[in-house]
């Protein structure tokens, strides 16, 4: 009887101590990777509350092991799981649905750049316990684990910065062969700066620029002789100075194409290797400048152009001209040159005829320039770099000689030939003159004036009432004594060899191109 009732009195005291409160969670899920990382998402009741704990392991990154809390916001049909991560807002978990509605799951950890992809794993789902996450999680906050990832460290965050810009500075000396030194001024970057935005990318936008500069070797020599070190604040707008090898770089979190800024500063404020006033673009282009020689005192220049790839020069040495590009749909390698005519190559090249074009074929790696003057093909050795800069450097650069070009070609049955043409230069695009006669003895008429409607053109000579008329309805006719004869065009492109070549008008004259003593 007595061992009964201690029996019921045990059961009783028992009964009497409150049971431990069940954990405030719901049904957990386990996503999983293709490398055995995982990520537990336990939802926090009341579900309307839109508050969860996230679990992550397996990845390597400071977040493994620790559950911290969360804020679960809809974005359209995204889903996002926000905790704060040293004093700034990260979404570790994140759901997204494309537009045929297929959800996709993405696992972010501090310190990788791309989300990854994580499925569903039916397995641990099963083995994993709400109740015993939500246990680590109340741990964790009350040992101040949490408390310390969750916080704003101004000091861990700068030491990150100042790792990753050496990351940056790093490249750069590599890449130039220096030992540039770097500091950043942290008096004027703000914790909400530090939170919102990468400081080592800011800052290291200089040495990115420097790094892409030292792909040219004249670069590279420039930027080792004056930049020795690069100090980065922030500010309210970009600012670049080079003083004593010093770089005062300033940056501001809202400015657009930051490199291209500092590129362009960097070309414009430095000197080139051989100074003299001489800029770096201006040294980066002469370096990138091939020079070709034919042994027999004729030269050609090829040198870089951002509108047609090159730009060609021509001259003996001394002085050079500029060869005049071709329309815009052809590289600059080739030129007008009308008095070499190569049947083989193409008519009716997107519109040009390209028969009556050459070119300069620059063949780097076998030093050679070959210039081809309708089917002929003559060969320039290209010169060593410091004698071609020699040359550049000691040489004068003069307009193109060239001084007018066709603009009107008419003829009448008696086959005598009526030639207008116009200046060559822009300045000179309304200067015109006429010439008559026959086949290669077309003699210059002395004008007296240009009449210019939506009619036509008036050609009127000195001996008063001659006048060719040139109009876009009616036929061109030649009034000469109130007589009339009435003249056919012919067209100009497709007659070039003819107006250069047969009709005498410009024997003799200089084009401006590499087949001028062809």
């Amino acid at each position: 009887m007595r061992a009964v009732l201690a029996t019921f009195i045990a059961v009783a005291m028992l009964g009497a101590v409150p049971a431990r409160a069940a954990a405030p969670v719901e049904a957990a899920k386990v996503f999983s990777g293709p490398e055995g990382e995982q990520v537990a998402v336990v939802p926090l009741t009341p579900v309307e509350s839109k508050k969860a704990l996230i679990q992550v392991q397996g990845t390597g990154s400071e977040l493994d092991g620790k559950v911290l809390p969360y804020e679960i916001r809809e974005s359209g049909d995204d889903v996002y799981y926000t905790t704060q991560w040293r004093g700034r807002a990260f979404s570790t978990f994140v759901i997204d649905t494309n537009a045929g509605g297929r959800k996709t799951n993405y696992l972010n950890t501090p310190g990788r750049r791309d989300g990854l992809k994580v499925s569903f794993d039916d397995a641990r789902t099963k083995a994993l316990k709400a109740q015993d996450v939500y246990a680590l999680h109340k741990k964790q906050q009350s040992d101040g684990t949490l408390t310390k990832l969750m916080a704003f460290d101004r000091k861990a965050e700068t030491a990150q910065s100042e790792e990753g810009l050496a990351e940056s500075v790093k490249s750069m000396n590599e890449a130039c062969g220096t030992s540039v030194k770097a500091t950043i001024d942290w008096g004027s970057v703000s914790d909400e700066q530090l939170k919102q935005y990468s400081i080592s990318s800011y800052c290291g936008t200089p040495f990115e620029s420097l790094r892409r500069l030292c792909e040219s070797f004249e670069a590279k020599r420039a930027i080792q002789a004056q930049v020795k070190e690069i100090s980065c604040r922030f500010g309210e707008a970009m600012k670049l100075e080079v003083r004593a090898g010093r770089v005062g770089w300033t940056t501001a979190v809202d400015a657009a194409n930051q490199e291209e800024f500092a590129t362009r500063y960097f070309e414009e404020n430095l000197e080139s290797s051989r100074g003299q006033g001489e800029t770096l673009a201006e040294g980066i282009r002469v370096a990138k400048t091939q020079v070709c020689t034919d042994g027999k005192g004729h030269y050609v220049v090829v040198t870089p152009d951002e509108k047609q790839g090159v730009q060609l020069s021509y001259g003996d040495g001394r002085k050079f001209v500029p060869v005049a590009p071709p329309p815009w749909v052809l590289t600059g390698n080739h030129f007008l040159e009308p008095r070499f005519f190569n049947k083989t190559m193409n008519s009716s090249f997107r519109g040009l005829d390209m028969r009556v074009y050459s070119e300069v074929n620059v063949k780097e790696e076998q030093k050679l320039c070959e210039v081809r003057c309708g089917e002929r093909i003559i060969p320039f050795s290209m010169l060593e770099f410091e004698k071609a800069r020699e040359v550049l450097g000691n040489a004068t650069f003069e307009p193109n000689p060239q001084k007018y070009v066709p603009y009107a070609l008419l003829r009448d049955q008696k086959g005598r030939y009526y030639l207008v043409d116009r200046g060559f230069h822009p300045s000179e695009e309304k200067k015109f003159r006429v010439f008559i006669g026959p086949k290669g003895n077309l003699q210059q008429q002395k004008m007296t004036d240009v009449v210019s409607d939506s009619e036509g053109e008036i050609f009127s000579t000195k001996k008063g009432d001659l006048r060719l008329v040139v109009d876009k309805e009616a036929p061109s006719i030649w009034v000469e004594k109130k007589k009339k004869t009435e003249l056919r065009t012919v067209p100009l492109s497709e007659n070039l060899p003819l107006i250069y070549n047969e009709l005498g008008v410009y024997t003799g004259a200089r084009l401006g191109t590499p087949c001028d003593d062809q």
